[in-house]
């Protein structure tokens, strides 16, 4: 009885599962055929348990391809319901299920990639949508599916249009309107994001050209035509008739059947926009409050929601922006701005891939902008200190902060930590891969593999990410960084350069100053006339007046004499500032063409630098290096040669322990085996920055190490000393700084980077590193002993004057602790005199008790 009992019991435990697991694909489409009758959220659930319990048995393809079409369907009512993340993985599900199984019968493109394309956009992973779309474009071209071609076009010109390329866009779809016998409905929605690209691009007449051309058709939806024409009409201030073209806009939206409540929400804030620009701040207010309450129903009155009942939707981003605009005070303008940066912090760590997160930077850099002219304006009259904090906590919270996000993942030591890390990496590799087989043409199936393995594993980083806890943006503790300041004997100048306003903030340890600098079209040229004097080693020779006058104008411009008060300066670089070598600079005026007299920042102050305040708050030294790498390719025998770089790899042998990699054994797979051994890596070689195709990149011996490659080594620790060219610079992204090499070494984790800015010359770079080991040899600083190689070079009198020019001795930029060795020499200077006071005593009281 006992044994049957059991038996009884273990039968109604597995009851569920025995029934989930004799669910038939019957079962399956009829349950599916329920919710398409009554679509109720209620049974929507219902589907979406169904097909869970029916995953875990499936088998055949009948089985798998019923899974892909309930899967699709609760895609699309997810959407519809307003649960875009739930829409988004039933979708991915579906259409990677599809793809993977090889299954047929079912148009996955009109009815699932197309449709999540939409959605990606909506919630700005700009490049899931282009990368889904273009295999749509492919798939429609080979099966000369004209309807999908037109739906794929539709989605990846307004794919342009939010990515500002306006061009791209109308090329797109004027080549597609060469087609004959698109349907009017198609035509219409064509030429309206047509006019949306020409609007953008600032060619008013064209837009409204094709406006009305669709304006004339019969039986199209002129929702969107109406609202293109009232901006126009904004933008030509027509203000009259841009509310006259509203309202008809509002009017036909009132009349349609089936108005989802998101349509009815962009309505209302582009509404709101409209009437800010008028002038009717307080009508403008009411409409977002109405947009509010569909987006939040359990929200009621008139103030603004707490941040805890938001989640990632864009609309909120737009909401808070126009509600900062049009409050009275600044107290209510931060606060709706804050919410605009929560709900972007929440949207981006939906994002599986840094470039998207990049993207995206620009507008929180937009947003943090605004947010400083309004205390600015406070701060200058008051001079309260609280306002100058309350800026520089805003201005750094956007800066680099993808980089930042990526260092904490990396120092967090816990399974899910590293389970996040693991995947990353592996999306890194076939980032990689991808862009080779590009590079080589390789055919669309070998792509659209790449594709399909990058897609699996944004789906797993979904998944980790779900189950960590939100890295929400924390404040930068002011009184750490004084202290941290007080004790490196540091003075930290930060910069901000934003469209048209730019600001820097100086901090020591008595406390912080705000700054106003020349707005963005006064000061860029003060930066790249200099800047550009480093393109070429006569840039400074053959004009060295110039470059004097240059150099000392850019000193006073940057308000550096503020920051001249110890002898450690920490710089926060933002913008082309990313790019100026700043001990270049003079701290006084100079008539003379001895370079070695000038009084260079260099000579005055030794120079750090760091993404933001957080990265040099948290920075810390190495201490002893215990191995040491050096990577020599030479490239012996070809037009790259490096002749200099055999003197290099003596000078850092003769001086330090360290393992020569050379020539042919320089190769890339050797560099990632026999960096995991090394504290620090020396690579002498050459490099590149990329364009807006090819990243950047670091060349060995047989092959190329890419930026996605780099991306997914494990750096952690390490203090890379980068003997190349162009190393720093990169593609410049607003609030992230130059998508270089030595950045992709710093998001591999490398604690600190010595690394170039301009095309580095040879020879003098041989002479420099060999006085930068010579010093580290018996500091231990990279910090120090590159100021100390830089001034040794500067004063070395066998050096002609033509070779003084800061073009050879100021290309490298450190970016790691302030690990001086003044301190190192400090303690034992107070050791000795301690040791001798000692002595001294002993002295003393022994000759005294001679004298008893």
């Amino acid at each position: 009885m006992k044994n049957l009992r059991k038996i009884f019991v273990c039968i109604v435990w597995a009851l569920p599962f025995w029934s989930s697991a004799q669910l038939s694909a019957d079962e399956l489409y009829k349950e599916l055929d329920h919710l398409v009758a009554k679509p109720t959220i209620e049974n929507l659930q219902r589907l979406e348990s169904y097909c869970d319990n029916f995953n875990l048995t499936v088998k055949s393809s009948n089985q798998e391809l019923a899974l892909v079409i309930a899967r699709a369907n609760l895609g699309y009512y997810f959407e519809r319901y307003g649960d875009l993340s739930k829409s988004i993985d039933n979708y991915e599900d579906a259409y990677h299920r599809f793809k993977s199984n090889q299954l047929s019968d079912y148009n996955i493109y009109e009815n699932v990639a197309v449709p999540l394309a939409a959605i990606y956009i909506r919630q700005g992973d700009y490049l899931k949508a282009e990368e889904l779309l273009i295999q749509c474009a492919s798939h429609a071209k080979d099966t000369a599916n004209n309807y999908l071609l037109y739906n794929t076009v539709l989605s990846l010109s307004a794919l342009y249009n939010s990515t500002s390329r306006y061009e791209r866009s109308y090329l797109l779809i004027n080549e597609t309107l060469k087609k004959k016998g698109i349907p009017p409905g198609i035509a219409a929605a064509l030429k309206n994001n047509l006019a949306t690209s020409y609007f953008r691009a600032g060619d008013f007449e064209k837009a409204k050209q094709l406006l009305f051309e669709i304006q004339v058709l019969a039986g199209i939806d002129l929702v969107n035509t109406y609202k293109s024409l009232a901006f126009i009409a904004l933008k030509e201030a027509k203000a009259e008739e841009a509310m006259e073209y509203f309202e008809m806009a509002k009017s036909t939206l009132s009349n349609k059947e089936n108005v989802s409540a998101r349509d009815w929400v962009n309505l209302l804030v582009e509404e709101s926009e409209l009437l800010l620009e008028l002038g009717y701040t307080l009508e403008a207010q009411n409409n977002l409050h109405k947009a509010l309450s569909v987006l939040l129903p359990s929200h009621s009155g008139q103030d603004l929601p707490d941040e805890t009942i938001l989640y990632p939707e864009r609309n909120f981003l737009r909401i808070f922006d126009i509600y900062a605009a049009t409050t009275e005070t600044v107290k209510d303008a931060l606060r709706a701005y804050d919410l605009a940066f929560y709900v972007a912090n929440l949207i981006q760590q939906d994002y599986t891939s840094q470039e998207t997160k990049i993207i995206h930077q620009a507008d929180i850099k937009h947003r943090t902008e605004k947010c400083l002219n309004l205390i600015w304006k406070h701060y200058s009259d008051s001079k309260d200190t609280d306002w100058a904090e309350k800026a520089f906590a805003y201005a750094e919270q956007g800066k680099a902060s993808v980089l930042m996000e990526k260092m904490v993942i990396n120092g967090q030591q816990n399974e899910k930590a590293s389970a996040l890390e693991n995947l990353q990496s592996k999306r890194d590799k076939i980032t990689d891969q991808l862009l080779r087989a590009q590079f080589k043409n390789l055919n669309d199936n070998i792509l659209d593999t790449f594709i399909s393995e990058l897609a699996n594993i944004d789906r797993q980083i979904k998944k980790v990410r779900s189950n960590l806890p939100k890295m929400l943006r924390t404040e930068l503790d002011l009184v750490e960084l004084q202290q941290k300041l007080k004790s490196d004997e540091a003075v930290l100048q930060s910069y901000f350069l934003g469209e048209k306003s730019n600001y820097h903030f100086t901090i020591d340890n008595s406390g912080i100053r705000m700054y106003r600098l020349p707005d963005t079209e006064e000061l860029s040229p003060y930066i790249l006339k200099l800047v550009h004097l480093f393109d070429s080693p006569e840039g400074i020779n053959n004009d060295v007046p110039n470059f004097t006058k240059s150099a000392h104008d850019l000193f006073e411009v940057l308000q550096l004499r503020y920051a001249l008060n110890n002898n450690h300066l920490v710089l926060i670089p933002d913008g082309l500032l990313n790019f100026l070598p700043f001990e270049s600079l003079l701290t006084e005026p100079t008539e003379g063409t001895s370079f070695s007299k000038m009084p260079f920042l260099a000579v005055s102050e030794k120079v750090a630098y760091a993404v933001n305040a957080q990265q040099y708050l948290t920075s810390r030294s190495n201490g002893e290096r215990k191995s040491v790498l050096g990577i020599f390719p030479i490239f012996k025998g070809s037009p790259e040669e490096l002749s200099y770089s055999e003197e290099e790899a003596k000078a850092l042998g003769g001086t330090m322990s360290v393992e020569l990699v050379m020539e042919s054994q320089a190769t890339k797979s050797n560099f990632i085996k026999k960096a995991k051994n090394h504290d620090l890596i020396h690579l002498s070689t050459h490099a590149g920055s990329g364009d807006f195709i090819i990243p950047a990149f670091v060349q060995f011996y047989d092959d190329l190490l890419y930026l996605p490659e780099l991306h997914s080594l494990d750096m952690s620790g390490k203090t890379i000393v980068l003997s190349a060219c162009e190393t720093g610079i990169g593609k410049l992204q607003k609030g992230e700084g130059a998508i270089s090499v030595a950045r992709g070494f710093q998001y591999a984790g490398a604690s600190s980077v010595l690394f170039s800015l301009w095309k580095v010359n040879d020879q003098s770079t041989a002479m420099l590193m060999s006085r930068f080991y010579k010093s580290l040899s018996t500091t231990t600083s990279v910090f120090a002993s590159n100021h100390a190689a830089k001034l040794s070079y500067l004063q070395d009198e066998n050096v002609p004057n033509s070779k003084k020019s800061p073009y050879y001795w100021n290309a490298f930029a450190y970016y790691g602790a302030l690990d001086s060795y003044d301190k190192t020499n400090n303690t034992f200077w107070w050791w000795g005199t301690s040791l001798l006071f000692v002595g001294f005593l002993a002295i003393v009281f022994g000759f005294r008790k001679k004298l008893h």
